[in-house]
């Protein structure tokens, strides 16, 4: 009797002993699952934060950048030459451009090309729209439309550019050290431009 106590006793030992080592391998295989997961988690983030910061790149002035229209889907060129804070334009002091201007506001002066790679005419001021906005800021402000009115009602031919002048209204006391000229702002074919504050 006694005997067959210990081959039970033994065998119940085995069973148990069995049983905690499939439980430790299943959780063994369960942890290495997961730390795949983690893994390939951690690669799926890293790749969305470099074509974050691909997308989000901001291009110096003297690069030429290809820019879709996200409304009418027809791309074009630009090109931003050079931006200048200056107190006239064209010879006009600031107060004929905006009343009521602060000692901190200036004319940003942008100039700008715009290049039509197309094969059709484009008339400028139908795909081209340029806002500026406070560096690392959302919204945007318009050009003084006036100022540019008779260069964006230009057409231009398949292959041809213009080049031409954006004034703004800006100011220096902004939390940033630069502008961003931004083209298609806020949409997935936003491109922009650093303007650097003297």
């Amino acid at each position: 009797m006694k005997k067959h106590l210990g081959i039970l006793s033994i065998l119940s030992l085995i069973l148990i002993l069995g049983a905690c080592s499939d439980s430790n391998e299943s959780e063994g295989e369960t942890t290495e699952e997961n730390t795949d997961e983690e893994t390939a988690e951690d690669t799926n983030e890293e790749a969305s934060a470099d074509s974050e910061s691909e997308d989000g790149e901001i291009h110096e002035i003297g690069d030429t950048v290809e820019v879709e229209s996200y409304e009418w889907e027809i791309p074009y060129q630009v090109t931003v030459n050079s931006f200048e804070q200056t107190q006239e334009y064209d010879g006009e002091p600031m107060d004929s451009f905006v009343m009521n201007a602060g000692e901190s506001h200036f004319l940003g002066v942008v100039n700008v090309t715009v290049k039509n790679i197309t094969d059709e005419p484009i008339v400028i001021g139908e795909y081209v729209h340029p806002d500026v906005v406070q560096g690392g800021e959302m919204g945007g402000e318009q050009f003084i439309f006036e100022v540019s009115e008779e260069d964006l009602s230009q057409e231009l031919q398949a292959d041809e550019e213009a080049t031409f002048d954006l004034v703004y209204i800006m100011t220096d006391a902004i939390d940033s050290d630069y502008y961003e000229l931004k083209f298609e702002n806020n949409a997935p074919t936003e491109q922009s431009y650093r303007l650097p504050l003297e």
